[in-house]
């Protein structure tokens, strides 16, 4: 066989192995996106590796978004989280705090990544906000034995969000409003 034809053989088999992962990557990517799977560590790790000092409490990925009333619910509209400009996360950041500071809870940022800390596991499942967008949020919203206390918790962010001056500012503006926050991915270090 002429060596030439060997090395287009050579090539082509280089070729097609590189084809068949690139192929594979796609179809892996593709389905995680279709099916949520997704490999972000809980919020615990992903915090410390932001920097905080996550060694103590219940850590959750604490998404600003933007809720999108239906006709009869409410549906999770993207980008999730909502970007905001610095000042406008300070602001939020700092009203959040000061008001559920002496619940024990404390909200933090990082580079487009939020946070919440809680004292205490607040035994709720959630889900990640992927999986809720565009869609009827009532079967994405935390389940478990503290979901109900959760929902209270929720409801009063909405509230304290509805009329914060942040808000007022970016509906001035024609942009989406910070009309709740979504929290996922909940965990803590192991000691």
């Amino acid at each position: 066989m002429p060596k030439i034809l060997v090395a287009l053989i050579d090539v082509k088999i280089v070729y097609m192995k590189l084809l068949t992962s690139l192929r594979l990557n796609f179809f892996s990517n593709l389905f995680k996106k279709l099916f949520g799977q997704t490999s972000k560590p809980n919020a615990a790790i992903a915090s410390q590796q932001a920097g905080n000092q996550a060694t103590s409490g219940f850590w959750l990925y604490a998404a600003p978004v933007h809720l999108v009333l239906q006709r009869d619910t409410f549906s999770l509209a993207t980008p999730v989280p909502l970007p905001l400009e610095n000042d406008e996360i300070a602001a939020l950041t700092s009203a959040l705090n000061s008001h559920f500071g002496a619940d024990d809870m404390q909200f933090f940022w990082h580079e487009n990544q939020w946070f919440l800390r809680l004292e205490n596991n607040p035994n709720i499942q959630t889900s990640a906000p992927e999986k809720a967008l565009n869609k009827d949020i009532n079967a994405f919203l935390p389940t478990g034995t503290g979901a109900m206390h959760w929902a209270k918790f929720q409801n009063e962010v909405q509230m304290l969000l509805f009329e914060h001056p942040v808000n007022i500012a970016r509906e001035s503006k024609r942009l989406p409003v910070v009309n709740s926050i979504w929290c996922d991915g909940g965990g803590q270090l192991e000691n």
